[in-house]
């Protein structure tokens, strides 16, 4: 079992609030696939979307989705009613947002989840969809218009505030969800540290991305099934390298543990994202590329891992990485150069191509590397399909 800030769970893989934990179908979806808990999709108090999900989406790579509706209030509550009712195993945890002025209403908002049957609160202080939207176009807040979200993430006092009205208003765990665009994340974490926060969950996106243009159609932005376009939310294995950046951030700055989500689509991800800090990663667009059997495979992998590397549990490995972690003006270098195993190599040439190297020429149709010229860059090494290029210390 797993200590998560004092909410327990079975192993290190949850289901992150998104399209795949709207509905009490998918809930008992994520139970059958043995996730050890799952955020339901966020809740607001004003519905700000018109419609249900539109994304540009390349699987594996990246997803956009400027619109999706959130649930409200009254379905947040009844859904988890509806999971504690079925007796669901995983841990319910409930993505939260106001649009409301008073801090106050996000204290009876928790109140009214814990009183359903919540397992943990996460605040939402990181969607991008809403007033930092509205700010990226330049564009002027109205009077109902409420700063939430990512712009609520990007403010300390606030943040913490927030996260001190809830604590003082419920008993289960209180997990602030980071925004990556904040100035400084860390001084975010940890003034809601400060104001209680059992936990935090962070992620590397949503930020702002906006889709492909259809050159040959007047520019026309490659959302399905809209008449216009916004920026919106981006997700997928494109943010997995700002995640693992935020969560060794948050890691270092912060005495409680850290949720990852972003990017996740294997167990060696899974590890990699643990190594730089995070006791637990939670996944849901690649769950959404590519069914319910992601979780198996993470949570088996991670298992296999653990025993053949001979560690405990993998809290013997949470922020591994963070040891070898300095400042870009401390880094030390080391002189070396690329070699070439012409046993492997096929002559394909691909190695010269790079346009800021001369130091790769081909030789009797097989690459050749002068070291004095090599900058030790190592790019010829991810060209080469054949893997005939490593990196050698001088």
């Amino acid at each position: 079992m797993i200590d998560f800030g004092g909410l327990e769970l079975k192993h290190p893989v949850v289901i992150a609030s998104g399209p795949v934990s709207a509905t009490i179908d998918q809930l008992e979806a994520a139970d059958r696939a043995g996730a050890a808990g799952a955020s339901i999709k966020q809740v607001m108090t004003r519905q700000s979307f018109r419609g249900n999900l539109r994304a540009y989406s390349t699987p594996d790579h990246v997803m956009v989705f400027p619109v999706d509706r959130r649930l409200d209030v009254v379905e947040g509550i009844e859904l988890v009613k509806e999971a504690k009712r079925r007796k669901l195993e995983l841990a319910i945890i409930v993505n939260l947002s106001s649009q409301e002025a008073e801090v106050e209403e996000y204290g009876r908002l928790a109140r009214k989840f814990e009183e359903a049957g919540a397992d943990a609160i996460e605040i939402n202080l990181c969607c991008p969809n809403f007033s930092l939207t509205k700010r990226q176009l330049g564009r002027a807040l109205g009077e109902d218009d409420i700063d939430t979200g990512a712009v609520t993430g990007q403010n300390p006092r606030l943040a913490a505030e927030i996260t001190k009205c809830i604590k003082d208003s419920v008993q289960i765990p209180v997990i602030p969800k980071l925004t990556p665009t904040a100035l400084d994340p860390g001084r975010v974490a940890e003034e809601c540290e400060k104001a209680g926060a059992d936990a935090f969950s962070v992620v590397g996106g949503p930020s702002l991305g906006a889709p492909p243009v259809d050159i040959y159609g007047a520019g026309r932005p490659l959302y399905p099934l809209m008449e216009r376009a916004a920026f919106g939310a981006m997700t997928g294995s494109i943010i997995r390298y700002a995640t693992f950046r935020i969560t060794g951030q948050i890691a270092q700055r912060v005495q409680v543990p850290v949720m990852a989500s972003g990017g996740i689509d294997n167990w060696e991800h899974a590890i990699q994202m643990i190594m730089w800090g995070a006791q637990v990663v939670s996944v849901c667009t690649s769950v959404m590329w590519h069914g319910w059997g992601v979780v198996d495979k993470l949570v088996k992998g991670i298992d296999r891992f653990v025993a053949e590397q001979g560690y405990g549990s993998t809290d013997d490995f949470v922020g591994l990485a963070l040891q070898h972690l300095t400042s870009s003006e401390d880094l030390g270098l080391i002189k070396g150069y690329a070699v070439v195993d012409t046993e492997r190599c096929n002559g394909c040439g691909i190695c010269t191509r790079p346009g800021h190297c001369n130091a790769v020429t081909l030789q009797n149709k097989k690459s050749a590397i002068d070291p004095h010229l090599c900058l030790g860059c190592s790019i010829c090494v991810a060209l080469c399909k054949q893997k005939a290029i490593t990196m050698k210390e001088a």
